[in-house]
């Protein structure tokens, strides 16, 4: 549980993620900095004269106690970015908030965390993937994180709850509230198998503008995030381009030629931001969630490699190996010239023992 200098680190006007990573490395704890005189703070932070005011005058002390006093009221739990009990994949992340509020009674550090999010406007066929994907999760023992809004979010949230997998709700407003309505009942259900997320105070009203700040929750708090349907503008995509860029996995479904409903999911397979989901099964082989018992893979492989001349076997057991692999790392590995690689990757997908994936990219079909 956070303490009140924590909270107020938060709340204090112009400090954001980076700043307060600093601030806590030079004085070891929010306490120490709401501690320095005016002399002090004007060396750090020189000419920001309002927020050497606030941390001197200690303006948000106030506020931070009636959300403490919410927070025990409702059972919430909350968690400081320099802290031990701070989520690990947030942790990782360049932009962590400050400060997180967590409802509920899941496990925010499950081994699988995965992210589904896409268009509010679900169609009949985004429906029935998202089961499909969802299900094939729910082998893995995943954790399922969306934004409890309309659509792909929802049937996701609904998926997990009616195959017993953890979900989270990552919230755009504080936690005193649920937004869409009509997904509270959903939100209550979601806290006895996971719970609600948000980085907001309590009477933080919702905004728009704070949705994709809240998507970098959603992206940071997961392994892998998947797209399901999204068209050209759709905040979904914003999550993947975060989950991106902080070298988390991204997969998308493809949708039909034309089909505006999953044009953005197109779009970012075609710009090698997401890998495509062309089966289920992808997911696993993609996070390499079905090779974690090393002799039983060892034992598969022996038993499903076909019989091919050696170059071709060589560069099989390394895709094999490797899932995903890209088209350097398998030059380093497989220590063959251009040509040879290329006529041994070629007959392999040929003869269908390989596909290749977006960005030059091989997996075994």
């Amino acid at each position: 549980m956070v303490n009140i200098y924590e909270l107020a680190l938060a709340k204090t006007f112009g400090i954001g993620s980076i700043t307060a990573k600093a601030l806590i490395d030079h004085f070891g704890s929010a306490e120490a900095l709401f501690c320095e005189d005016r002399k002090s703070l004007e060396i750090i932070f020189k000419s920001k004269t309002r927020t050497i005011d606030e941390i001197i005058n200690r303006t948000m002390f106030a506020q931070c106690e009636q959300e403490l006093e919410f927070m025990q009221r409702y059972g919430i739990n909350s968690f400081f970015f320099a802290n031990a009990d701070y989520p690990n994949n947030l942790k990782q992340i360049a932009d962590p908030p400050i400060c997180i509020f967590f409802q509920g009674n899941g496990n925010l550090n499950a081994e699988r965390i995965v992210a589904i999010v896409g268009s509010r406007k679900i169609t009949d066929y985004g429906k029935q993937t998202t089961l499909a994907i969802v299900e094939e999760l729910r082998r893995y023992n995943a954790t399922i994180v969306s934004g409890l809004a309309y659509g792909v979010d929802t049937a996701s949230h609904i998926a997990a709850l009616d195959r017993g997998m953890p979900t989270f709700g990552v919230l755009g407003h504080g936690l005193d509230m649920i937004y869409p309505r009509e997904n509270f009942d959903l939100a209550q259900k979601m806290k006895t198998q996971g719970g609600i997320v948000s980085e907001y105070f309590s009477k933080t009203k919702m905004n728009p503008s704070l949705f994709p700040q809240r998507n970098r929750i959603i992206a940071g708090l997961s392994h892998l995030t998947i797209v399901i349907e999204a068209t050209f503008n759709s905040g979904a995509l914003i999550t993947a381009r975060i989950a991106n860029s902080y070298n988390r996995e991204v997969m998308a479904v493809p949708g039909r030629l034309n089909d505006t409903s999953s044009e953005g999911c197109n779009a970012i397979i075609d710009k090698d931001i997401a890998r495509i989901i062309s089966r289920t099964t992808d997911i696993a082989r993609l996070m390499h969630w079905d090779k974690s018992d090393k002799e039983q893979a060892a034992f598969d492989f022996a038993k499903t490699t076909p019989d091919l001349p050696p170059q071709e076997a060589k560069i099989y057991k390394i895709i094999a190996d490797n899932e995903g692999i890209n088209i350097d790392e398998l030059t380093i590995k497989s220590k063959m010239n251009t040509s040879q690689l290329a006529s041994a990757l070629l007959n392999l997908e040929i003869n269908n023992h390989i596909r290749t994936l977006p960005g030059k990219c091989f997996g075994l079909l």
